[in-house]
Protein backbone atom coordinates (compact mmCIF):
# COMPACT_ATOMS: atom_id res chain seq x y z
CA UNK A 1 0.00 0.00 0.00
CA UNK A 2 2.87 2.40 0.89
CA UNK A 3 4.11 1.51 -2.78
CA UNK A 4 0.86 2.55 -4.33
CA UNK A 5 0.98 6.01 -2.16
CA UNK A 6 4.44 6.77 -3.41
CA UNK A 7 3.40 6.12 -6.94
CA UNK A 8 0.44 8.22 -6.54
CA UNK A 9 2.51 10.93 -5.10
CA UNK A 10 5.45 10.68 -7.70
CA UNK A 11 2.63 10.89 -10.42
CA UNK A 12 1.46 13.97 -9.22
CA UNK A 13 4.52 15.65 -8.64
CA UNK A 14 5.57 15.31 -12.08
CA UNK A 15 4.78 18.33 -13.94
CA UNK A 16 3.62 18.52 -17.50
CA UNK A 17 4.17 21.38 -19.56
CA UNK A 18 0.84 22.34 -21.48
CA UNK A 19 1.55 23.12 -25.54
CA UNK A 20 0.60 26.38 -26.32
CA UNK A 21 -3.18 25.89 -28.93
CA UNK A 22 -2.24 27.43 -31.99
CA UNK A 23 -4.77 29.63 -33.98
CA UNK A 24 -4.63 29.74 -37.46
CA UNK A 25 -6.19 32.23 -39.44
CA UNK A 26 -6.40 32.07 -43.35
CA UNK A 27 -4.02 34.71 -44.93
CA UNK A 28 -4.61 34.78 -49.12
CA UNK A 29 -6.73 32.49 -51.26
CA UNK A 30 -7.00 29.14 -52.36
CA UNK A 31 -4.34 28.19 -55.03
CA UNK A 32 -3.79 24.93 -56.93
CA UNK A 33 -0.91 22.82 -55.19
CA UNK A 34 1.92 21.95 -57.35
CA UNK A 35 2.43 18.92 -58.41
CA UNK A 36 5.71 17.58 -56.05
CA UNK A 37 2.80 18.51 -53.04
CA UNK A 38 -0.05 16.59 -54.35
CA UNK A 39 0.31 14.04 -52.09
CA UNK A 40 0.54 15.83 -49.00
CA UNK A 41 -2.60 16.02 -47.30
CA UNK A 42 -3.33 19.52 -47.47
CA UNK A 43 -3.86 19.21 -50.82
CA UNK A 44 -6.28 16.62 -50.45
CA UNK A 45 -8.80 16.17 -52.21
CA UNK A 46 -9.40 18.89 -54.61
CA UNK A 47 -5.29 19.45 -55.10
CA UNK A 48 -5.77 23.12 -53.28
CA UNK A 49 -4.43 24.51 -50.79
CA UNK A 50 -4.76 28.25 -48.55
CA UNK A 51 -1.63 29.26 -46.99
CA UNK A 52 -2.20 30.05 -43.06
CA UNK A 53 -1.08 32.16 -40.19
CA UNK A 54 -0.79 30.23 -36.58
CA UNK A 55 0.05 31.83 -33.51
CA UNK A 56 0.03 30.58 -29.89
CA UNK A 57 -3.27 31.33 -28.12
CA UNK A 58 -2.62 34.34 -26.15
CA UNK A 59 -3.86 33.75 -22.99
CA UNK A 60 -5.77 36.34 -21.01
CA UNK A 61 -5.44 36.68 -17.42
CA UNK A 62 -8.12 35.55 -15.17
CA UNK A 63 -8.24 38.93 -13.57
CA UNK A 64 -8.66 41.23 -16.78
CA UNK A 65 -12.57 41.76 -16.47
CA UNK A 66 -13.69 41.34 -20.44
CA UNK A 67 -12.05 39.12 -22.76
CA UNK A 68 -13.22 41.88 -25.45
CA UNK A 69 -10.70 44.11 -23.89
CA UNK A 70 -7.28 42.40 -23.34
CA UNK A 71 -4.44 44.07 -24.65
CA UNK A 72 -3.37 43.89 -28.23
CA UNK A 73 -0.80 41.26 -29.06
CA UNK A 74 2.30 41.78 -31.06
CA UNK A 75 1.42 40.95 -35.08
CA UNK A 76 3.15 38.33 -36.46
CA UNK A 77 5.03 37.31 -32.82
CA UNK A 78 5.24 33.68 -33.08
CA UNK A 79 3.43 33.11 -36.42
CA UNK A 80 4.19 29.66 -37.89
CA UNK A 81 2.87 29.31 -41.91
CA UNK A 82 0.90 26.31 -42.38
CA UNK A 83 -1.04 24.95 -45.12
CA UNK A 84 -4.75 24.09 -45.10
CA UNK A 85 -7.09 22.35 -47.62
CA UNK A 86 -9.32 24.14 -49.19
CA UNK A 87 -12.11 23.42 -51.83
CA UNK A 88 -12.45 24.13 -55.27
CA UNK A 89 -11.32 27.52 -56.50
CA UNK A 90 -14.09 29.25 -58.24
CA UNK A 91 -12.48 31.28 -61.08
CA UNK A 92 -10.35 27.70 -61.83
CA UNK A 93 -13.46 25.95 -62.50
CA UNK A 94 -15.44 28.83 -64.31
CA UNK A 95 -12.17 28.36 -66.57
CA UNK A 96 -12.32 24.93 -66.79
CA UNK A 97 -15.98 24.63 -67.59
CA UNK A 98 -15.50 27.09 -70.47
CA UNK A 99 -12.45 24.95 -71.75
CA UNK A 100 -14.85 21.95 -71.87
CA UNK A 101 -17.64 23.60 -73.70
CA UNK A 102 -14.86 24.84 -76.04
CA UNK A 103 -13.66 21.08 -76.89
CA UNK A 104 -16.95 19.84 -77.20
CA UNK A 105 -17.70 22.55 -79.27
CA UNK A 106 -15.16 22.02 -81.48
CA UNK A 107 -15.54 18.86 -81.69
CA UNK A 108 -19.24 18.94 -82.69
CA UNK A 109 -18.01 21.44 -85.09
CA UNK A 110 -15.32 18.88 -86.14
CA UNK A 111 -17.67 15.77 -86.69
CA UNK A 112 -20.48 18.25 -88.77
CA UNK A 113 -18.47 19.25 -90.94
CA UNK A 114 -16.40 15.87 -91.32
CA UNK A 115 -20.30 14.10 -91.70
CA UNK A 116 -21.01 16.87 -94.57
CA UNK A 117 -18.30 16.32 -96.42
CA UNK A 118 -19.19 11.91 -96.02
CA UNK A 119 -22.70 12.31 -97.23
CA UNK A 120 -21.84 14.23 -100.11
CA UNK A 121 -19.41 11.50 -101.48
CA UNK A 122 -21.70 8.92 -101.09
CA UNK A 123 -24.44 10.81 -102.77
CA UNK A 124 -22.18 11.86 -105.57
CA UNK A 125 -20.98 8.10 -106.02
CA UNK A 126 -24.67 6.84 -106.07
CA UNK A 127 -25.47 8.90 -108.53
CA UNK A 128 -22.48 7.61 -110.67
CA UNK A 129 -23.57 4.67 -110.26
CA UNK A 130 -26.87 5.40 -110.90
CA UNK A 131 -25.92 6.76 -114.56
CA UNK A 132 -24.06 4.32 -114.77
CA UNK A 133 -26.99 1.81 -114.72
CA UNK A 134 -29.51 3.85 -116.98
CA UNK A 135 -26.79 4.18 -119.76
CA UNK A 136 -26.31 8.73 -118.93
CA UNK A 137 -22.24 8.33 -118.74
CA UNK A 138 -20.89 11.08 -119.83
CA UNK A 139 -17.96 11.67 -121.77
CA UNK A 140 -18.55 8.10 -123.29
CA UNK A 141 -18.55 7.30 -126.97
CA UNK A 142 -22.26 5.96 -126.98
CA UNK A 143 -23.65 9.00 -125.53
CA UNK A 144 -23.80 10.33 -129.11
CA UNK A 145 -27.03 12.74 -129.94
Amino acid sequence: MILCLRFAVAQDSVTTIPQPTLVCKPFGECEPCPDDALHEPFCQPFGNRRLMHCSPNPEVPAWHPHPSSAPPSIPNQGETPAWQSCGRIPSQEREDFYEFVGCNLFFAGAALAITLVRSRIVEARQTRRLAARIGLVRGSALDIR
